[in-house]
Formats: structure tokens, sequence, C-alpha cells
């Protein structure tokens, strides 16, 4: 993970893919070391399979992206939240599906606010 002053950047692995209760919406688990970053997101958006290494960057600037190779939207910071083991939430809404990154990274939590309009880019690492 890198920290930058308006961004951060998680690299990998889709450990699992399960379905939502929400009908063609799935629940995406990518472990990235030191967090773990869940989302769910409509079927039709998906740009990773389970197993495929991914970079995840949140930014408050719009990254550049390929179009129909790189997943890009954006939403808002609504919350932090306290984990389980010191383990601290930061929670984004994308157009209502949600990103949670889970981590012991005080830094990374405390970098964004509730309301912070954020982007978030999703690419898989060839």
């Amino acid at each position: 993970m890198s920290l930058g002053s308006s961004s951060v950047v998680f690299e990998g692995k889709v450990v699992k893919l399960e379905k939502s209760l929400i009908p063609n919406v799935v629940i995406a688990n990518i472990d990235c070391g030191n967090c773990l970053v869940r989302l769910d997101l409509t079927k039709q958006l998906l740009v990773f399979n389970e197993g495929d290494k991914v970079r995840i960057l949140i930014s408050r600037e719009k990254p550049d992206y390929i179009f129909g190779k790189d997943f890009v939207g954006w939403g808002y910071v609504v919350g932090t939240k306290e984990g389980e083991a010191g383990k601290r939430k930061l929670i984004i809404s994308i157009w209502g599906y949600l990103l949670i990154v889970e981590t012991t990274d005080e830094s990374l939590v405390s970098s964004f606010s509730p309301m912070d309009k954020v982007y978030v880019k999703i690419s898989r690492e060839s």
C-alpha cells in the first residue's frame, strides 16, 4: 500500500467472489496483505476474476484509465468504523455499492473524511 497526499494504492489478490443476496451483485474479497478490501458490485462491472492480482486506487482526482479494461467509479466516503482486533474500516459508497477497506493502518483511515468525493479505480495486474 502506498499513501499519497490525495490518493492511496493497494495491490492484492482476489481471494473470493461470492454471491450477494441482491440479484446480479457479487461481493469481492481482496487480500492486500496489511488490509482487506471488500467490494460489492454488479457482475457487469467486474473487470477481474477470483485469483487475479489487482491494483486498487482511491483518489480525490479522476485517474487515467483504459475504457473497457479498468473499473472506475466515483462516490463518497460515508464513514469510518472500529473493527475487530484494533482494525479500522474506511467505508465508501460508489453509486450505492460499498467498498470497505479494513486495516490497522490509522494513517489510511484518517487521510479521508466523511463526504469526501473519491474515485475508485480497479485494474487487473498482468
